[in-house]
């Protein structure tokens, strides 16, 4: 999968969002820590560690049950994003707070796309009719707080968005706005334009995906 990414910061900052392309860039995460980016690592390697583990061992097993209205792939993505949020809720937050994640993970397989979601991300198909919805966050508060209601490994319990869709030539997008909205203005021609102000400072991000 290839990737582009666009981004405007406005008086209203989010922390950086890190994008990792793993596993041959069958695999991508989009990581946005809240608190020390030292744990980004951390994160990644636990994210990674089931999936490649997975996609050696078709009998590997986990603590969590696999949800029937899932394929195995969007099963095993969302695993890999409960685990890392049992480790880091039960060990880097058990005694204080130490950093929460928003999150996207992508993981392509032969002609199968999944994701599983946390936080202030959505996720789009583009295609001739414009922005077609796959993903977005559950809760009109995060239009009107910067931070996040649903962060990774803070609370116990947690919003969590899962799919897959069949890979195509029709590119994704990923985005996390705050004080501005987005809109699809001349079809794969992507720009920043795409972004209306709302409020000049407000903050934008987002990421065109190309499956190969």
């Amino acid at each position: 999968m290839f990737i582009e990414v666009h981004m405007h910061q406005g008086n209203y900052k989010m922390p950086r969002t890190s994008v990792h392309q793993l596993l041959d860039d069958k695999l991508i995460i989009f990581l946005r820590s809240w608190g020390s980016q030292d744990y980004d690592q951390k994160f990644i390697e636990e994210v990674m560690h089931f999936l490649s583990t997975a996609q050696a061992d078709i009998n590997v097993t986990s603590p969590f049950d696999y949800l029937e209205n899932l394929t195995s792939l969007a099963n095993k993505v969302r695993i890999s994003l409960l685990l890392a949020h049992d480790y880091f809720n039960k060990i880097e937050n058990k005694n204080s707070l130490s950093v929460g994640f928003e999150t996207t993970v992508l993981m392509k397989v032969k002609n199968e796309i999944a994701w599983a979601a946390v936080g202030r991300f959505d996720l789009y198909k583009i295609n001739d009719q414009g922005l077609q919805i796959l993903s977005a966050t559950g809760s009109d508060q995060d239009q009107f707080v910067l931070l996040p209601v649903d962060l990774l490994g803070v609370e116990k319990n947690f919003e969590m968005r899962c799919g897959s869709i069949q890979a195509t030539n029709e590119p994704l997008l990923i985005s996390s706005t705050y004080k501005n909205s987005l809109k699809l203005q001349n079809g794969e021609n992507l720009q920043n334009e795409v972004v209306e102000h709302s409020d000049p400072n407000g903050t934008y991000w987002f990421s065109k995906i190309k499956s190969e």
